[in-house]
């Protein structure tokens, strides 16, 4: 009956077709135990009808569209139980049990911040959906599994990682009391999970992968509805605020400058390609982290720092194959 400990925060916008199979399938397996908090961020008649129907459902209207980190950080303080599971608007859980095992496992480990569970890609042949996220020296992120067959020797170990999935992922509400906040509202709805996780490691507690019963993930259901280079461009400008703001002084002349390279060369590249609106976008993701540079500084001051960089990667830093990184190049630029 570990469910009625749990409040699931879900964020939508435009998105009723996918709210109403997870809806569904979360009155299916875990009826009205766990408290249900829906955040509309493109507010409507037929979403709040909708979420009506589920008497265990809170619907909290959030206009404008703060994206995933601004709907989440509504949804807090509607939220009154021990333990909050952010879940996609385009998951469907099959099983009670994938989210009784989280809530088992934070139980049991009180030095466990967050913990995400088992996801399988439909669209995508029932691949995993990603076992977590590492960091590696270069600033980019090697998410553990992703899009690759379900192996059990990867898919069913629990182990650390860098950051866990923000379609699937819990903590407990206590944690929030030890790390500030949940997330920045400018983030909107890129790398805010990966920072969260960042900020949960400096403040000396960790983040792990718990093989569960697997949860069904469309996978960019709501991204889609918005021009790729203003997403690359968002993610990037996140990426970099992030790790402005949390890594160490030694960590940012290392690890912070070879992403920033990297991204130069991109630019420039995109360039010589003939590719000027691509150019144009990464050049901006510079001048943008410029004008937050006080913002960036107030941040880094705030940070609550119990251990140091070489403490965390000691658990979270990886350095992934080559054609890996070169896929995450191309992608997420």
């Amino acid at each position: 009956m570990c469910l009625d400990r749990v409040s699931i925060v879900i964020v939508t916008y435009k998105g009723d077709e996918v709210l109403t199979d997870c809806l569904s399938s979360l009155s299916a397996t875990c009826g009205n135990e766990p408290q249900i908090v829906v955040v509309d961020n493109d507010p409507s008649f037929t979403t709040k009808v909708l979420v009506g129907q589920y008497p265990n459902a809170i619907y909290v209207e959030s206009p404008g569209n703060p994206g995933f980190a601004g709907g989440n950080n509504r949804a807090l303080p509607h939220c009154d139980r021990d333990y909050v599971l952010l879940l996609n608007n385009d998951t469907v859980v099959r099983s009670r049990q994938s989210i009784e095992d989280l809530v088992k496992y934070l139980e049991s480990h009180p030095v466990c911040g967050v913990v995400q569970g088992s996801i399988i890609l439909p669209k995508a042949g029932n691949t995993a959906g990603g076992c977590g996220s590492f960091l590696t020296p270069f600033g980019f992120l090697y998410t553990k599994g992703f899009i690759e067959k379900v192996d059990e020797s990867v898919f069913g170990t629990a182990h650390h990682c860098f950051s866990a999935m923000g379609a699937f992922m819990m903590f407990p509400r206590r944690i929030l009391g030890d790390i500030g906040f949940l997330f920045y509202e400018h983030f909107k709805s890129y790398y805010e999970e990966v920072d969260f996780c960042h900020r949960v490691w400096l403040a000396g507690y960790e983040v792990w992968y718990v093989p569960t019963e697997p949860i069904e993930h469309l996978c960019g259901y709501t991204a889609g509805k918005f021009p790729r280079n203003d997403i690359m461009k968002q993610y990037i400008c996140n990426t970099l605020f992030s790790l402005s703001v949390n890594l160490g002084i030694m960590s940012r002349m290392t690890i912070l400058l070879i992403y920033r390279i990297i991204l130069l060369a991109h630019a420039f590249m995109h360039l010589i390609k003939g590719d000027s609106a691509t150019f144009i976008s990464d050049i901006g993701v510079f001048s943008e982290i410029f004008r937050r540079r006080n913002e960036i500084a107030i941040a880094r001051r705030n940070v609550i720092r119990r251990v140091s960089d070489c403490q965390v990667f000691l658990h979270v830093l990886r350095l992934p194959r080559l054609s890996y990184l070169f896929r995450a190049v191309h992608g997420n630029m």
